[in-house]
């Protein structure tokens, strides 16, 4: 797995306040809703992602993380930053969101996404002792948390996101 920073190549517009680390409790997985094709610019579709967040009036893009088709995952904002994502504001204010590129109602993770949101888990749940209240039982799907319903991550991404939680 491959974290890379690409904080500082994105729109940041405004800051939409801060949680301290020690208050995070949940990790929630979202999928992009967009069919993702065979070969694409990640930096660039993140790019196109957060500037279209940034004109709905969300300060910046709504995801801490995004995952792309060959499991590569991105930093886009700090951990510390609320990001508008769970359509359930107090979730917002104490979760970190992973979005995993693609529409994953009609495609499939590969084993690279499976290998890297796997590890990722890993990582944060099991190496972040800076991220205390962070513990396993805290991942959650953004169908779990959105207070008006939504089909994300899709129902191909669902079962694998429920298989992490008991790892």
């Amino acid at each position: 797995m491959k974290i890379i920073d690409i904080t500082s190549k994105l729109p940041f517009a405004k800051s939409n306040g801060t949680m301290k680390k020690d208050a995070i409790e949940l990790l929630v997985v979202h999928h992009e809703g967009v069919k993702t094709p065979i070969f694409y610019d990640t930096v660039k579709r993140i790019q196109l992602d957060a500037a279209y967040h940034v004109s709905k009036g969300w300060g910046h893009i709504s995801y801490h993380y995004m995952m792309d088709n060959v499991g590569d995952i991105y930093k886009c904002v700090p951990e510390t930053e609320i990001c508008f994502h769970a359509g359930n504001l107090p979730v917002n204010k104490k979760s970190i969101a992973l979005c995993v590129q693609g529409n994953y109602e009609t495609q499939t993770l590969n084993s690279l996404q499976k290998r890297a949101l796997t590890e990722f888990c890993d990582y944060i749940f099991n190496r972040r002792p800076d991220l205390p209240k962070l513990v396993r039982n805290g991942l959650k799907t953004h169908q779990e948390v959105r207070l008006n319903g939504t089909a994300c991550p899709g129902k191909n991404l669902i079962p694998f996101v429920n298989s992490l939680k008991k790892v």
